[in-house]
């Protein structure tokens, strides 16, 4: 179940999303997008709910700022050559060149994509999403098994991966203890794919953003916040 609503604070009307789960705290989020995200415990008062964002307003308020710092975003790709496309946190041009079958190289600088018809875009932007794909369910598990063993030694059981996307998360852990993350970390560097991975890996011994969370965070990743700022202005 989730309800939206808005308050005021100050001059500006704060929009947001409330949805109700089994927990003992609320948790208040703006993501990338702007968009605020309020997670509280079931059965809590839309009043009470808007009463606690209020004392936060001020907060959210910065992190909404911080955001749009960032815009205008990148425009929509168009699969020319030319075009310049992250991998890992790198920017290759693509190349595009007639031939007999299809495949896709990356060579120095470029992301070289063979097929027999060049100003078929469609058919290079799937060729390059599947290759994407493909890199981001070998990679993205490689760096979950990567941290995987320090929460082993924590005493956590090791959760269901699933590599899944999702329209405004880099990554989530369920109730169920499984951990999904967003394929299109492919994109942007290994620091901060390693921070995604440990932050939501950091939910199976914290399931809030409270401060016993942050601490464990930032033992684990003392530069987090630096990590997490860079996915940010890398991904926008």
């Amino acid at each position: 179940m989730s309800v939206q609503g808005a308050i005021d604070y100050g001059s500006r009307r704060i929009a947001y999303t409330a949805t109700f789960a089994k927990r003992s705290t609320m948790a208040i989020s703006v993501l990338p997008d702007c968009t605020v995200e309020v997670t509280a415990p079931v059965g809590t008062d839309q009043g009470e709910l808007e009463r606690r964002l209020r004392k936060r307003a001020r907060w959210v308020c910065r992190q909404i700022d911080h955001f749009q710092q960032f815009t205008p975003r990148t425009p929509p790709r168009r699969y020319v050559g030319g075009e310049t496309h992250l991998y890992l946190g790198r920017q290759y041009r693509l190349k595009i060149v007639a031939a007999d079958s299809e495949r896709i190289r990356l060579i120095g600088g470029y992301f070289i994509v063979e097929l027999p018809d060049r100003l078929d875009v469609n058919r290079i932007k799937g060729l390059l999403e599947g290759w994407y794909r493909s890199k981001a369910d070998l990679r993205l598990r490689e760096r979950f098994e990567h941290a995987l063993p320090t929460f082993e030694r924590l005493g956590c059981i090791k959760p269901l991966l699933r590599i899944a996307p999702m329209q405004r998360r880099w990554g989530s852990h369920s109730a169920s203890g499984a951990i999904t993350l967003n394929p299109d970390l492919i994109r942007a560097p290994m620091a901060c794919i390693d921070y995604v991975v440990v932050h939501e890996l950091c939910h199976l011994v914290e399931p809030n953003h409270g401060e016993r969370f942050v601490s464990l965070l930032t033992r684990l990743l003392p530069d987090w916040k630096m990590r997490k700022q860079r996915l940010e202005q890398a991904m926008l």
